[in-house]
């Protein structure tokens, strides 16, 4: 006579087997997309003030504050960054240290002397967090 596992200890064992793999899944995916969607940004408005003035409205939609020197605001007819002020959606100045920082669900104001006086329009590339690159097109 031959001795064994028993099906039912055979098969708890294959489902403790089962949870352990799945959990292990869980913690490395949870850590790797909260990785992914913890800087992210989005260009919400651009528009052009007093015909000399670009702005552009970034909104963080991550999941940790971004701070604004993590955003690059690229000039698309050059390819050079461009420099600019940043504020609050509504002009008050950014919470943080340095060039302050955009919280979670909040929006950034940048502005900047537009470039695009002699042309119709100048185009920005809008770069930060883990998110794509953005297309500004400014009409001025």
């Amino acid at each position: 006579m031959r001795k064994g596992i028993t099906p039912i200890i055979a098969i708890i064992v294959l489902l403790l087997i089962t949870v352990a793999l799945a959990g292990a899944a869980w913690t490395y995916l949870s850590t790797y997309m909260s990785g992914l969607t913890g800087q992210s940004v989005e260009v919400r408005d651009y528009f052009c003030v007093g015909g000399d003035m670009a702005v552009i409205l970034i909104a963080n939609t991550g999941t940790i504050d971004l701070q604004t020197s993590e955003i690059a605001i690229v000039d698309m007819g050059t390819g050079n960054p461009v420099s600019g002020t940043w504020s609050a959606a509504d002009g008050n100045p950014l919470p943080g240290t340095g060039t302050g920082e955009i919280e979670v669900g909040k929006i950034g104001k940048w502005t900047s002397p537009a470039m695009c006086t002699t042309v119709d329009s100048c185009v920005f590339r809008v770069i930060g967090g883990t998110a794509r690159a953005q297309v500004a097109r400014v009409i001025c």
